[in-house]
């Protein structure tokens, strides 16, 4: 009993941080929704080019497949200004604003996330040592010396409590 009472005094004193996750009961949830610009390219097509319209003149683009790679040639001309019309396409996120009506909606019909179906824990390219220092384990010197010292001082008392 004293040495669990001295180990457990170990892990649950003030000494150590703890961190705690606690929802306060007038906490209002807020949907933290954004929005990327996306784009999508059909592998289908190997090569398209098209005209854009913007004010008197015309801008002409032509799009590209490299072979053997993931990447997409865009050359575009630049003798003509769209910016007025086109304001520049960023990748920066952008927070979602909803109305009152509808943040309640998605507040209500926010799902779980499911589940993968399955863990894949191991890859045969994977190498531990590489990702981490997990392969490792060390004893706590400070720790093991408080056990080992707790653990003298119980068989002490009870060889003078059964004497």
């Amino acid at each position: 009993f004293l040495l669990e009472f001295n180990i457990c005094g170990l892990w649950h004193s003030d000494r150590f941080a703890e961190a705690s996750a606690q929802k306060k009961k007038g906490d209002i949830l807020q949907p933290c929704d954004t929005e990327y610009p996306s784009f999508v390219y059909e592998p289908s097509i190997k090569e398209t080019n098209s005209l854009i319209k913007c004010g008197r003149c015309q801008k002409m683009f032509v799009t590209q497949a490299v072979p053997d790679s993931n990447l997409l040639m865009l050359v575009v001309q630049a003798d003509c200004d769209c910016s007025r019309q086109y304001p520049a396409i960023t990748m920066e996120p952008k927070e979602v604003k909803y109305n009152a009506s509808v943040k309640c909606d998605r507040m209500k019909s926010q799902k779980v996330r499911r589940r993968p179906e399955s863990c894949h824990a191991y890859h045969p390219q994977e190498n531990a040592k590489e990702c981490g220092d997990a392969s490792q384990i060390y004893l706590s010197v400070s720790l093991f010396l408080t056990c080992l010292t707790a653990s003298f001082t119980c068989l002490k008392a009870s060889t003078l409590v059964f004497r």
